[in-house]
């Protein structure tokens, strides 16, 4: 579902609403049993962060509708869709990359008994260029990995 433009919202023709004062929330009894979470159909207004931001209000009328947070929901999940991709054709790259670098003599091996002497010789000579690529793709993958890991450790 693409986001909408501030103009398309439903509420796009309100006026900002004053800042909502900060009322001590009352006690609430814990529930035993957790439920599904409910998206208001109301307008749900909120205190604005430090910057005066939210990020699901796109069409900063100070008011988190329905139809804003549903959208902002929308594009996190897609966020996290398109961070999986990423991860997994990362992945598939380096052990692509592994596997072409475990059967390459095999190549070398293959073009001599097949009497393919200068297909050998052009494999042998190239070999010291295509481990040296192939060795740098291998640790960028798991340089990253390991970045990101001790990165997330921290949080």
């Amino acid at each position: 579902m693409p986001r909408k433009k501030p103009e398309q919202l439903k509420s796009a023709g309100a006026t900002p609403a004053p800042a909502p004062t900060p009322v001590a929330p009352a006690p609430v009894a814990p529930t035993p049993v957790a439920t599904a979470p409910v998206i208001p159909s109301a307008p749900v207004p909120f205190t604005p962060p430090a910057s005066g931001y939210h990020p699901a209000d796109i069409n900063g009328d100070g008011i988190v509708s329905a139809e804003e947070l549903s959208m902002e929901l929308e594009f996190k999940r897609k966020e996290f869709e398109d961070a999986d991709a990423m991860r997994d054709a990362q992945r598939k790259m380096a052990w692509f990359a592994l596997a072409g670098m475990l059967l390459y003599p095999f190549a070398v091996v293959i073009a001599v008994l097949l009497n393919l002497d200068q297909a050998a010789t052009v494999l042998g000579s190239m070999a010291a260029t295509y481990f040296v690529s192939v060795a740098a793709i291998v640790a960028a993958f798991f340089g990253g990995q390991a970045y990101a890991g001790s990165k997330a450790k921290k949080r």
